[in-house]
């Protein structure tokens, strides 16, 4: 059976119909998330001790977060650690036909945050501009 994805958790959902399932689930999930931000801090070449001091935290807490040990990650440590990383986080929302709206919640040098809304059927692209000060 060809299923259409929507977002992971409702691809999954039939799958995941114990809770020994969903929370094996979200393990997995949280293991990814530590990984990738691991693998990114690892690309720029720094020690968790650095990464650390840009972020204003110690190191431990820096390798908690990589090892998401059941934290619930916020937005905010997400585009903290992104940012003392050089980069930037974007969140974004798709509905069941693909279209997409998405805002950087992090700087990247030299750009302006804006949200941007894929066009609809027979819409224009809309850009909402700069943040109020």
């Amino acid at each position: 059976m060809k299923r259409k994805l929507t977002n992971v958790e409702e691809f999954f959902k039939d799958d995941l119909d114990t809770p020994e399932l969903r929370e094996a689930y979200r393990d997995v999930l949280d293991e990814e998330l530590g990984e990738v931000l691991k693998s990114l801090r690892q690309n720029r070449g720094l020690p968790q001790r650095v990464l650390a001091e840009r972020m204003g935290l110690n190191r431990s807490r820096v390798a908690q977060i990589e090892a998401v040990e059941g934290l619930s990650l916020s937005l905010e440590t997400l585009v903290r650690y992104a940012s003392a990383l050089g980069y930037r986080v974007t969140l974004g929302f798709a509905d069941e036909a693909g279209e997409v709206a998405r805002f950087p919640l992090s700087e990247a040098p030299g750009k302006e945050s804006e949200w941007e809304v894929a066009p609809l059927s027979g819409m224009k692209l809309v850009h909402f501009g700069e943040r109020a000060a």
